[in-house]
């Protein structure tokens, strides 16, 4: 990334305050037609892309050395080069004339010049420039494959061909019609997810990250292996704000892995805890990741309906990482984090910190459980924790100093992050786009059911696969969303529960940032804890274990999404609290004594018997794992 001075940084600077402007007017008193807010965000996004965003940073060294390279293509570290400002102008003048005249086009539908369709194409080719310069290739090269399968579609035999569709009507579609690039993941970004993003950063620099930390260390440090527990208590916390497995990473694990190195871990359990953590941030409510809001768009319910249904996996997902600590710690003989390394009480209940944490985070759930709309929400507790770090974050002398804090905040925020996200969003939107116009999410849920000859276990996990494979490479939202467009609709026809469904796809697309060959959270812990980053991927996955196997489950009992009696809930819960517990054992291979491969095996099988909320499989399950606890403490003690 750049670091722009000069003019190139008012002008960035500028963009982040009209940007928090336009936030927090469309939020709180009206939003806009999609056409013109999404018009707005995608100019806005494209300007600090090009700006921030070199073409190369190969280009920026052969720059340093030929004058013409650098004026001309690659720029400096510091100012974008001639190339960036024409790609930018070409990505602002056809948003800025949808934004003109978007009252015309959307009561004219179906009349078009051919100056839409060359400002059409020319949206289409700086939006994805902008997407390789920010996210990487995968997504450009995913836009472009179903560009290509749009127009030579008829060409295909069989199941997978469509009539096509001339170069004129994909451009039509994509620019001028609101399917198209201004479509429902453009909108949403643009509106619901923008306030959620910048909160994050917001939240962090009023001083809630540093009473995140105080307040982890102090609950789980206590505990054998407490600072692995640490680790999970604090990534869970900071994950429900960032709903970024990659950034929940590198912020808390500059902090947890060396604790957990320094306290008898190894390098590669330590970037594991760290990496399995992080990702579950993005299932932790209440903010989870931004996948979730596009998920209530596509079902059509509130969010907080999403955040109910979500809390009792989560929490299971955590209780099972916690497990895997827990009797490693044993294992390796690790106590909890020294007496005088942990904050005292008196520290954490401060009242400035208290208040700091309870009143934003407080008013996000009081009012979304209010049904309030979500980005109204998240600006009344972003307003709330402003107010309260200025007036009471400090001496008043020091106002000035506190709101440069907020102001550095949202730059962080709104550059680093919602940018790229809301380019990379209208990106994707364009496949979702194609999708629809093809036919293709039918067709391919016409396929999965043959091939599975309407197996819904065989339907799962090609399900599984597609949403891993597709996380590798792209970000966890993208991912979910090209597999809900194909994937979901399979399913539901087999008769699962539509949110459950969607929430089955989500977790997958997750877990692509634990699974090899790119993992890339593992990546991030791996290189922090400077471990082999293979090594710590199988740790992960073994510490993860409940994010692959709870959403088996939660597709056919209910109870674990918060449906049913109290009692199924209760019952589904501690018997999957157990489960976590005994699956665990099995996968490390210890529990007080080493435990013999068939031993593992049989513990194994015991834990997902204890997963079925039924008392028949229950019984068993505790049985065998009580068995095995009895052997092994008798008969394998040594």
């Amino acid at each position: 990334m750049r670091q722009p001075t000069g003019l190139w940084k008012f002008l960035v600077y500028l963009v982040v305050a009209l940007w928090s402007a336009l936030i927090g007017y469309t939020s709180l008193f009206q939003a806009l037609h999609p056409l013109l807010q999404g018009g707005l965000a995608v100019i806005l996004g494209s300007i600090i892309i090009y700006l921030i965003y070199p073409i190369s940073a190969k280009l920026i060294e052969i720059g340093e050395r030929s004058t013409l390279v650098r004026i001309i293509i690659a720029g400096s570290k510091n100012h974008p080069s001639l190339f960036d400002i024409i790609l930018l102008v070409l990505a602002i003048y056809p948003s800025l004339y949808v934004i003109i005249n978007w009252e015309t086009i959307v009561s004219n539908p179906g009349v078009f010049e051919t100056k839409h369709l060359v400002m059409g194409a020319l949206l289409i080719v700086s939006l994805l420039e902008a997407t390789r310069r920010s996210v990487g290739l995968m997504i450009p090269l995913v836009v472009i494959a179903f560009i290509a399968y749009t127009l030579w579609g008829h060409l295909i035999p069989g199941r997978f061909g469509h009539p096509g569709f001339s170069l004129t009507d994909i451009t039509y579609q994509l620019y001028l019609m609101t399917e198209g690039v201004w479509g429902m993941l453009t909108d949403l970004t643009s509106r619901i997810i923008a306030p959620f993003i910048i909160f994050g950063p917001v939240l962090f620099a009023t001083g809630v990250g540093d009473t995140i930390m105080k307040l982890s260390t102090y609950a789980g440090g206590r505990i054998a292996g407490g600072s692995g527990h640490v680790a999970v208590i604090s990534s869970s916390l900071f994950g429900m704000l960032s709903g970024s497995s990659v950034a929940n990473a590198a912020t808390t694990g500059a902090f947890t892995i060396p604790l957990m190195k320094r306290t008898g871990f190894s390098r590669e359990f330590a970037g594991a805890v760290e990496a399995a953590a992080s990702s579950g941030g993005q299932i932790m409510p209440p903010i989870m990741g931004a996948g979730c809001f596009v998920m209530a768009e596509f079902l059509g319910i509130p969010y907080v309906k999403i955040m109910i249904a979500a809390t009792i996996p989560a929490l299971l997902y955590f209780i099972g990482i916690s497990a895997g600590i827990w009797i490693e710690a044993k294992r390796k003989k690790i106590e909890g984090i020294p007496r005088d390394l942990l904050p005292s009480l008196k520290e954490i209940l401060s009242l400035n910190s208290i208040l700091g944490f309870i009143l934003p985070i407080g008013t996000l759930i009081v009012l979304l459980f209010l049904f309030l709309p979500p980005q109204v929400c998240a600006i009344w507790a972003l307003l709330i924790s402003i107010v309260f770090f200025l007036l009471f974050g400090g001496k008043l002398k020091e106002v000035f100093k506190r709101s440069q804090i907020i102001w550095d905040s949202l730059i962080e925020g709104i550059v680093k992050t919602l940018a790229w996200l809301m380019i990379m969003m209208a990106s994707v939107q364009v496949v979702v786009s194609l999708i629809s116009l093809t036919g293709f999410g039918v067709k391919i849920s016409e396929f999965i059911l043959d091939l599975s000859g309407y197996n819904v276990y065989l339907a799962l996990v090609a399900a599984m696969l597609t949403s891993i494979i597709l996380g590798m490479g792209m970000t966890t939202t993208a991912a979910y969303v090209v597999a809900a467009a194909v994937l979901a609709s399979a399913l539901q026809k087999m008769g699962l529960d539509p949110l459950a469904t969607h929430l089955f796809i989500f977790y997958f697309a997750i877990k692509s940032g634990l699974t090899p060959p790119v993992c890339i959270t593992v990546f991030t812990t791996a290189a922090i804890a400077k471990a082999n980053w293979f090594k710590t991927a199988l740790e992960s996955m073994k510490l993860g274990i409940g994010g692959y196997i709870m959403p088996f489950f939660f597709v056919f009992y209910p109870a674990y999404l918060l449906k049913g009696s109290t009692y199924e809930i209760l019952f589904a819960f501690l018997g999957a609290t157990i489960a976590m517990l005994a699956i665990e054992a099995s996968l490390i291979g210890y529990w007080s004594v080493r435990i013999p491969i068939p031993v593992r095996l049989v513990l194994f099988i015991a834990g997902l018997l204890l997963m079925i909320p039924k008392v028949f499989p229950l019984l068993l399950g505790l049985a065998l794992f009580f068995g095995i606890l009895m052997y092994l403490r008798f008969f394998r003690a040594t």
